[in-house]
């Protein structure tokens, strides 16, 4: 699935998911994460990475 397919299906901006998937933004808005893990079928543990400091 592209990144515009992704955002058109979620219902959030193309700006949003091309910056979430290229590590562009300091955070997320808890309403998008659950729209992407809607459309992706998916939990936010299967989106994200805990890399310690």
């Amino acid at each position: 699935m592209t990144i515009a397919e992704t955002a058109k299906l979620a219902g959030v901006s193309y700006n949003t998911v091309y910056a979430l998937y290229h590590d562009k933004t300091a955070g997320i808005e808890f309403e998008t994460l659950n729209k992407l893990c809607f459309v992706l079928n998916c939990t936010p543990n299967d989106l994200f990475k805990y890399i310690e400091d």
